[in-house]
């Protein structure tokens, strides 16, 4: 059956005839939307097809139809969506389910005249050495969705996030980015910048961790890119690759405090990270993070 769903859809978009048009931010927003709807309802022939059209889930190439699209697939209320006209990419981040057990969807989607040429999902699933916190009480914070008094330049928002990358992967203490005082992350729901988690008990902040060099066990953070930016909301959307080398069983921070490592192997993290930037400081991170085998090449990586 699944067989046959691949390749009907296959002829779908081979004998595509949509007529090329302008999209904007609404009309991406839309058919992201309208994708999601339609993966639920495994009706796929509604949506406006490229040729070809390139799908990856969690760095691994599939056909449309396979993985998420075939697992009997739920999505959740009140995503954020977030189009960005100048690259033709839309995100769409929020909650999604396979036969009922729930999961941290990024999906990335590149539209070209109108039709969907490139689908890219991150799911962080329960189960795996990755962190998970239970869906049921997660809420993407409202300022995601609200615009920013004060926009940036998009090269000034990326430049933000590209220095949060150096400082995370240098580990010296040393701040190449500006972060918020009362700054927050979350990883797959979990909030490991305040509260009980092992890292928030060692630095409260997104500040404080960085500057005592609390992620030392990342050996590099790769593959960067930044599909979608909106200078409104002041929103950079980054997709990277996160290597743990898993070296050492235990670190120092400077603090002088020893700290276990969290995964006692190689691995790497497929990331899609939400940073809110207002008046030129990083104050919020959520995003889905994926376990990988470490050193995996990016398949969208030029």
């Amino acid at each position: 059956m699944k067989a046959k769903f691949c390749l009907a859809l296959a002829t779908i978009a081979l004998g595509a005839t949509a007529h090329a048009q302008d999209c904007d931010s609404a009309c991406m927003s839309a058919i992201a939307q309208q994708y999601m709807t339609d993966v639920a309802t495994q009706d796929w022939s509604r949506l406006p097809w490229a040729n070809p059209v390139r799908y990856t889930e969690n760095n691994v190439a599939m056909m449309i139809g396979d993985g998420f699209w075939g697992a009997g697939p739920t999505t959740g209320d009140d995503p954020l969506i977030v189009a960005d006209e100048s690259t033709g990419n839309v995100i769409w981040y929020g909650r999604t389910a396979e036969h009922g057990q729930l999961a941290y969807h990024g999906l990335r989607l590149k539209v070209r005249d109108g039709m969907i040429s490139e689908v890219e999902s991150y799911l962080g699933r329960e189960g795996t050495p990755d962190l998970f916190a239970p869906l049921a009480s997660y809420t993407l914070h409202s300022d995601f969705s609200a615009n920013v008094a004060s926009p940036a330049s998009r090269d000034a928002l990326i430049a933000l996030v590209e220095g949060y990358f150096d400082t995370k992967t240098l580990n010296d203490g040393a701040l190449q980015t500006t972060l918020a005082d009362d700054c927050t992350q979350l990883v797959n729901g979990m909030n490991i910048t305040h509260g009980e988690h092992p890292k928030a008990q060692a630095a409260q902040g997104c500040k404080a961790q960085l500057e005592i060099g609390l992620y030392k066990p990342v050996e590099r953070i790769r593959a960067r890119r930044y599909p979608v930016v909106d200078t409104e909301k002041g929103i950079v959307v980054a997709l990277s690759l996160e290597d743990h080398a898993a070296r050492e069983l235990t670190y120092t921070t400077s603090d002088g405090k020893e700290h276990d490592i969290d995964v006692r192997y190689p691995n790497t993290r497929g990331r899609m990270d939400l940073f809110k930037v207002v008046d030129g400081a990083i104050t919020r991170i959520d995003g889905v993070s994926v376990f990988l085998p470490y050193y995996i090449h990016s398949l969208w990586e030029e």
